[in-house]
């Protein structure tokens, strides 16, 4: 029963992503009002899969004129986002069956994600709703076994895999943009605060992020996923912190689930980004580097590579 369930709820989602598309209007002039990207996040540049390893991500952006739920602002509409995505994350011993020597669970996550965001010249807010399945039902660890097959290398164990779960969590996000005078190389520096509450996640956290180069006004920069036709070519690089309650891919379900092995979250984690983006005339494109503490007292660091690729129309 466990494919079926991941494979109904793919067929669904792609569903209801099909209907959102076509249920749009075409009837605009050469302003942009809607975009697909494409995004994977991946740790093969550094050599070995281990924590967050994989993440692939396919979102649909839409701007739309009226108010929902949120109001439309004076300079800006309100844009609608929807996500379907995978993640997998994975020990480093990748051939080691004995729990004690593992730093985190084995863990797959595949959700659904809305968000709904409000644009303003200098400030961004965004609140979300996400639908998720975590364990075996995800097939990230299938998927993953199955190319390790394929390249006939480090193929992992999966042992002792986060169970079968459903969750629901709820997002809120709050940028602050301003301007840098009198400054040669930084054009813009943003304060960032993201609250997640639910049963695959509950944190707070504070993020940090300078600017260089061409970028838009808030409402309009691909730097906080706003859809806008304005050229850009800018580079970022930023601070972060996480305060974690609860990390159900290492901790299990907090109303309980059948994880063979689970560990305590690390409550405080510190990050590290930078990376560049061009937006041309319908294109998108974007190349970052992610850096991470460690999530339980067993692992080490953890870092990957950014790779998103957007298309408006």
């Amino acid at each position: 029963m466990v494919i079926p369930i991941s494979v109904f709820l793919m067929r669904d989602s792609f569903k209801f992503l099909l209907l959102f598309i076509l249920g749009s209007s075409f009837s605009y002039g050469q302003e942009s009002r809607h975009q697909i990207s494409v995004e994977h996040d991946n740790d093969f540049l550094f050599a070995i899969d281990r924590y967050y390893t994989a993440g692939t991500f396919i979102s649909y952006d839409r701007l739309i004129e009226s108010d929902f739920l949120l109001k439309k602002t004076e300079v800006a509409p309100i844009q609608l986002s929807f996500t379907l995505g995978q993640e997998t994350y994975t020990p480093r011993e990748l051939f080691e069956t004995d729990f004690d020597r593992l730093e985190r669970p084995y863990a797959g996550y595949l959700f659904g994600k809305f968000q709904i965001s409000q644009g303003n010249k200098n400030s961004i807010f965004r609140v979300s709703t996400e639908l998720g399945l975590a364990g075996e039902q995800s097939l990230a660890g299938k998927f993953q076994v199955a190319y390790h097959e394929l390249i006939n290398e480090f193929i992992p164990t999966w042992a002792g895999e986060i169970g079968n779960s459903a969750h629901i969590n709820l997002g809120a996000n709050y940028v602050r943009d301003y301007d840098v005078l009198n400054s040669n190389l930084f054009k813009h520096f943003a304060l960032e605060s993201t609250l997640a509450l639910g049963t695959r996640d509950i944190y707070a956290q504070q993020e940090a992020t300078a600017f260089f180069g061409n970028r838009s006004r808030a409402h309009n920069s691909s730097a906080f996923g706003r859809l806008s036709d304005g050229q850009e070519f800018y580079g970022y690089g930023g601070l972060g912190v996480r305060y974690v309650l609860l990390n159900a891919l290492i901790a299990g379900h907090p109303f309980g689930d059948d994880s063979p092995f689970v560990l305590d979250e690390t409550p405080l984690l510190f990050q590290f980004k930078a990376g560049l983006i061009y937006r041309g005339a319908r294109n998108t494109y974007e190349f970052g580097y992610r850096f991470q503490t460690n999530q339980t007292e067993r692992e080490g660091r953890s870092q990957y590579t950014v790779f998103k690729f957007s298309r408006r129309f």
